[in-house]
């Protein structure tokens, strides 16, 4: 008996010991999706589906040709060789005696004659042009120089003009002393006479052609100052002083018939 009690208080021990064990409640763990990775668009792409802007087509300025400007009448032929001859006479006219009595070896000191010459070829194709606009040749003949503008073209137009001459005459005798064979011939000087002949003989042959060849009848340095005529003037009323002296010039010439105008303008 005493066993059969020990044994049942054993089993309800056992039975308040077990532990109401419930199943813990499970949580649904939600998945989230991946991040879906967006391609990205090469820069070709991006160009292609860009609109372009649409400009509109530039018109081609089209250049008018250069011509006399309205109000002025081109110089005669007349009037041109006038100019021609007296720049020359004033400018150069100097050199040819001189040249004269060095080669006939006599020993006249001429070092005053072309300082003197230096001076009259500076007075006409830099101070005077500076001052006046016009060359000497220009007040003789009543003519002046004129722009596409009808104004007058920068002094430095007249001194490179009348420095065709010059450009000539340095370049003809640089290739006569390589062409007569003289010692310098082979030697370093000699080369150097050569380029400076074929250098210098370029400007007055391009001039040339040019004036020739094109209907406006511009050379080559009336084409760098943008356009230049030699045209007609008359007497300047607000002359004085020695630009008086100048226009009297011009009435000489014109008493001694330099200056008619039967011929026709170029």
């Amino acid at each position: 008996m005493i066993d059969m009690g020990l044994l049942e208080k054993a089993e309800k021990i056992q039975t308040d010991d077990k532990v109401d064990v419930s199943p813990a409640p499970v949580t649904a763990s939600v998945v989230e999706p991946e991040p879906v990775k967006v391609a990205k668009k090469s820069r070709r792409e991006r160009r292609e589906k860009k609109p372009k802007k649409t400009r509109p087509a530039k018109e081609k300025k089209i250049r008018a040709p250069k011509t006399l400007p309205v109000g002025f009448e081109n110089a005669t032929k007349l009037q041109k060789r006038t100019r021609r001859f007296v720049d020359f006479a004033v400018s150069y006219g100097w050199s040819i005696p001189i040249l004269g009595l060095q080669g006939f070896g006599g020993g006249t000191d001429t070092t005053y004659f072309i300082i003197l010459g230096m001076l009259l070829t500076i007075g006409n194709l830099a101070v005077l042009p500076a001052y006046t606009n016009r060359s000497i040749g220009n007040w003789v003949s009543r003519t002046r120089y004129v722009n596409t503008r009808g104004e007058n073209p920068l002094w430095p137009y007249l001194t490179i003009k009348g420095l065709t001459t010059t450009f000539v005459l340095i370049s003809s005798f640089a290739i006569l002393v390589v062409m007569s064979e003289l010692s310098m011939g082979d030697s370093t000087v000699g080369t150097i006479f050569r380029i400076i002949g074929l250098l210098l003989i370029l400007p007055p042959l391009i001039d040339y052609m040019m004036y020739k060849r094109r209907a406006n009848g511009l050379g080559l340095w009336d084409t760098f100052f943008g356009g230049v005529w030699i045209v007609k003037t008359g007497k300047t009323a607000e002359a004085k002083g020695w630009l008086k002296r100048l226009e009297s010039l011009g009435d000489f010439a014109e008493s001694r018939g330099l200056l008619k105008e039967k011929e026709d303008t170029e």
